[in-house]
Parts: C-alpha cells; sequence; structure tokens
C-alpha cells in the first residue's frame, strides 16, 4: 500500500468520524454542552500530551512558547484558536442534542466560501470574477433561509464562521498543528477544571452522579475527538490539497444525512432552496479553480 493510499483511507477514516459524530454526541442526552467540552479538553490534553511523547516531539510543547516570546502576538492568536474552536464544538453538542443537526449540516456547507471570505479580509486574497460569484450565491442562500425560516440560522452560521475563523488563527500561529491542538488545550485547562469542579461542587456535574455509563463516555471524548484529528493531521502530509478539497465535503454530507435518517429532523423546501444556492456556489468555486489552474499550466507551456 503506497503512502498515497494510505493517507487516502486516514483522511476518508476522518471525514466518516466526523460525519457520523453527531450520533456521539447525542449519546449525552441532557448532560450540559460546556460540561462534555470541559471533559473533551481534559481527556484530549492527555491524549495529544501522550502522542507527542510517543514520537518523541513533546518537548516541542516548550521551544514553541520559548519563540512566543519574541512575537507576543502569538499569544493572542492562540487565545483566540483556543476559544473558537471551544465554540465551534459546543455549537456541534448543542445541535446534535437539541435535534438541530440538518441545520448544522447546511451550516458545514457554508465553511470553505466563509474561509475564502476570511481570506480576502485578513490576508488580503483576491478574488476573481468567478469566486466573487461563488461567495454571492451562498450568501442570497443564507438571506433566503432567514426569510423562510422566519429566523437567523444561528447553528448554520456559527459553525461554519467558527470554523473558518479557527483557520484564520491557525493560520497566523504557523506552528505545528499537534504542537499547537496541544498548546490549546493546555490554555483551555484552567477554565474547563474550574467550570467542572464548579458544576461537582453545585451538586450539577454529571460525571460521578450520571453513572457509569456517562462517565465512560466523558472520559471517551478526548479519544473519539483526537483520533480523526491524528487521521486528518497524518494524510495532510501525503495528499495534495485538491484531493483533500473534495474529501471534505463528505463531513456535511454525511451530517445531513444522519439528521434526515438517524435523527428523523424536516427537510423541505426552506432547508432545500438555500442549500441549493450553497451547493451552486460551491459548484462554481470549484470551476473556478479548474479554470485558474489550467490557466497557469497554459502559461508554463
Amino acid at each position: 500500500m503506497t503512502a498515497q493510499t494510505k493517507g487516502l483511507l486516514a483522511a476518508v477514516g476522518a471525514y466518516l468520524c466526523w460525519g457520523f459524530m453527531p450520533l456521539y454526541w447525542a449519546l449525552f442526552g441532557s448532560v450540559r454542552g460546556w460540561e462534555v467540552i470541559g471533559h473533551r479538553v481534559l481527556w484530549s490534553l492527555v491524549l495529544i500530551s501522550a502522542f507527542l511523547m510517543l514520537i518523541g516531539r513533546f518537548s516541542e510543547i516548550f521551544s514553541t512558547l520559548q519563540t512566543f516570546k519574541k512575537q507576543p502576538i502569538q499569544y493572542f492568536n492562540l487565545f483566540a484558536a483556543a476559544a473558537i474552536a471551544a465554540i465551534n464544538w459546543w455549537i456541534n453538542v448543542y445541535a446534535a442534542t437539541s435535534n438541530q443537526v440538518v441545520e448544522l449540516g447546511i451550516g458545514m456547507f457554508l465553511t470553505p466560501l466563509f474561509t475564502v471570505v476570511l481570506g480576502v479580509v485578513f490576508f488580503r486574497e483576491r478574488l476573481s470574477r468567478l469566486k466573487q460569484l461563488s461567495v454571492f450565491l451562498p450568501f442570497l442562500g443564507v438571506c433566503i433561509m432567514i426569510y423562510t425560516l422566519g429566523r437567523m440560522p444561528w447553528i448554520a452560521l456559527g459553525v461554519s464562521s467558527s470554523w473558518a475563523l479557527y483557520g484564520v488563527f491557525k493560520k497566523r500561529l504557523g506552528i505545528d498543528p499537534w504542537v499547537s491542538n496541544a498548546l490549546e488545550a493546555s490554555l483551555m485547562l484552567p477554565f474547563a477544571i474550574a467550570y467542572l469542579f464548579y458544576l461537582d461542587a453545585n451538586g450539577v456535574g454529571a460525571f460521578i452522579a450520571g453513572g457509569t455509563y456517562i462517565t465512560i463516555l466523558l472520559i471517551s471524548v478526548g479519544l473519539v475527538t483526537s483520533v480523526p484529528m491524528i487521521a486528518f493531521s497524518a494524510a495532510t502530509n501525503v495528499l495534495p490539497l485538491t484531493i483533500l478539497g473534495f474529501i471534505q465535503y463528505m463531513n456535511p454530507i454525511l451530517t445531513l444525512l444522519v439528521g434526515l435518517v438517524f435523527f428523523h429532523e424536516p427537510f423541505n423546501h426552506q432547508q432545500l432552496i438555500p442549500l441549493l444556492f450553497i451547493w451552486a456556489g460551491i459548484l462554481t468555486f470549484i470551476y473556478s479553480e479548474f479554470r485558474e489552474k489550467a490557466a497557469r499550466k497554459a502559461q508554463t507551456v
């Protein structure tokens, strides 16, 4: 098996895990979303630290912090990335436990296009006419969604904008993703521990009071959320971005199907029409990418 084949399997495995993740979040039932996130921070830090020790890279955490002393803005970028990641995970948990998985899936389709917009805002990237159209079409879709639903689609907008913003601050950090994940979890750990102790002190924490089943679930959250990240990180090292770009759409497609098949959520014109505009934007963007690559190849010949 070639390295690229292994990378492809790792990427598909990661997106399969993320696509079906709402089923896992739903197992927590009435457990507070922020309590789940608190345990995710705690146990994922344990797992990531063990992984870095295993591959002999744990010391990179401290050497990276040393470089931050010369660039204090990196502390802000790290805190922003950590806080936004926590918000994104909470939205995922909330959507699954409040039967809003279809809207979550629709929001995930918006993520790449939000990333494009933020690239223009933060990194002054230029968009061709076609790419401008690819952003405008989903914007129309969201406007239609607001009109038909009679409310702001907070889940869709929240999950897409938070993940895109997370990407911006990760890019600004410019450090190894595993070291970054360890630092993010370390930064959030005091807040997570304080919140978990607060819940237990007031007799509303689920870690012990929820019984063995909930306790095991809360401990497992670090493993369940970290394994796909490890797989995805391995895939990015060997796969071209063009392949990863296509595979990433497995996540929203699977999430949407999970909402329909397993959560039996309604899907009518209120969701379909905006989704068609979003898909039109995605297809326009992909077509624009192919055109630009073909033009660059023609210039080099």
